[in-house]
This record gives structure tokens, sequence and C-alpha cells, in this order.
């Protein structure tokens, strides 16, 4: 079982349900067995089939917090809101100093457009695991969900210079989108460009940044470079119509009417299609 927990943490899922699935022909009663089996099918985004290997590690041992934390984002997989909130809700009740099922139990209250909710989740999970990066970023939308702004933006500053202070290998583009879009919509232009460019450079292939960007600087009235940032949005996310719209927009800026033409249609042809 040594060798199986090297591939869980190495990433290695599929690997993984393969040696445990061997392991369990002869050794079916092992729970850590069907436990961790659940584990590796949720990573691999598997829901029902690891469901039921929770089910039935359960059945032979009571389930740990962590356990029930897991079952809740199956349930997240499977779209079911309630019983994602039920099992990991039960799971903070069984432990209440787990910061990750704070969290989770924060990201299920955000989808469920319980806002006020999530922002109490992610607090708590952030007394229990300070300077985290991804959890004062979740706070920052929850706040934005609230309509207190000017604390998703410091928010979104605190997990910038959390992440500035940690480790180089573990950078992520989301504070700094986010609260690219939050300037952007104040009209501080030259502070949104500053922190959606390093966001591009983080994460060249998120569609979303180079949207924002292409806003950017078609308020700036640079529209060969919203035109740049716009193709790239395009060739990302080549069926979302509002992209293929803004882009028609620029070229019109550019004086390139055929090409905008192209797009509206594009766009035209892309919203219809998601209407039906």
């Amino acid at each position: 079982m040594s060798e199986v927990k090297v591939l869980l943490d190495a990433g290695k899922f599929r690997e993984a349900e393969g040696a445990l699935r061997t392991y369990l022909v002869n050794n079916d009663l092992s729970t850590t067995a069907h436990e961790m089996l659940a584990y590796a099918l949720l990573r691999e985004n598997k829901p029902a089939d690891s469901l039921k290997e929770y089910t039935r590690a359960a059945a032979m041992e009571k389930p740990s917090a962590t356990m029930l934390e897991r079952v809740g984002q199956d349930y997240v997989l499977l779209g079911d809101w309630n019983d994602a909130d039920k099992w990991t809700l039960r799971a903070v009740q069984m432990d209440p100093s787990d910061a990750d099922a704070w969290y989770s139990l924060g990201r299920i209250r955000y989808s469920e457009q319980r806002f006020r909710d999530a922002v109490s989740c992610f607090q708590q999970s952030l007394k229990l695991s300070p300077k985290s990066v991804k959890v004062g970023n979740n706070l920052g939308l929850a706040y934005e969900a609230t309509n207190q702004t000017d604390a998703a933006v410091a928010a979104y500053r605190q997990a910038i210079e959390w992440q500035d202070q940690g480790p180089r290998d573990q950078l992520s583009e989301q504070p700094l989108l986010n609260l690219g879009i939050v300037l952007l919509h104040r009209g501080d232009i030259a502070g949104a460009e500053s922190l959606l460019t390093k966001a591009a450079a983080m994460a060249p292939k998120d569609p979303r940044i180079h949207e924002q960007l292409g806003h950017l600087y078609m308020q700036k009235t640079d529209y060969g470079a919203a035109e740049s940032e716009l193709k790239q949005a395009c060739d990302l996310d080549p069926k979302n119509s509002g992209l293929h719209f803004l882009l028609g927009q620029a070229y019109r800026h550019l004086g390139k009417l055929q090409e905008a033409k192209a797009e509206f249609a594009t766009s035209a042809r892309l919203a219809n299609v998601s209407n039906q």
C-alpha cells in the first residue's frame, strides 16, 4: 500500500486505481484500500464510481472527516449541491480544525449563492491556514458577491502579497486577474494593466485574461492591442459568442469592416446555438 500512496502523492491516479483494483481482488475487506481507490477515482473525475467505494469503506468503518469532505467533492462533481453541502458540513462539524473542509464548504456555499455564509467559511479557513492564497482569493470573490468591494480589493491584495512571499512554483494568476477586473471597473487602467499583464504571463492560455486585456485596450482606444488580445481569447475559447462580438468591435474601430462583419455573424450564430 505504500507504493500506492506514492502514486497518489505523485498525482498518478490512473496507475493507483489499477494497483488498488489488483490488490482488492484478494483483500476486499480492506477499508483503507477502498478509501484510497475512492480518492483516486475522485481525482480522475469519476464521482459516481468514487461514491460507491466510499460507501463500501463507510460500511466497514466509521468515516473520517476527510472522507466526508471528499464525499462532498464527489457530489460537487455530480452537481448535487444539497448533498455536497450536507456531507461537507458534517465534515467540519466532526473536525472544526480542518481548514480544507472549511474551504470546500465555502466553495459550495458560494456556488449555492449563499455568499455571506461563504465569507464566514473562508474566514474560518484562513484562521486555520493563514496565508493561503487560494482561500484569500476566494474570500475576495465572496466579498465581491456581497457588494463589499473594498474588502474584496483588500483580500485580493493580501493574497497577492502572500503569493509573492511564497514558493515560486505555486503561483496563481487568479488573484491578479480578479483584482485586475475590479480595478478596470473602477477606471484604474494603469493598475489593471499591470496586474492583467502579469496574469497573462503566468497563464497565457486563459481566455478570460485575454478578454479582460481586450476590454482594457478598448477603453484605451488602442484597438490594435485589443485585436491581438481578443483574437487570442477567441482562439482559446472559440465557442464564446461574446468574445467574437468584442473582436468584431475592435475590427470595426480599425476599419477592417469585412473582418468585423464575419465576427459579428459568428457571434450571432453561436448565440443562437446556445439559446436553442
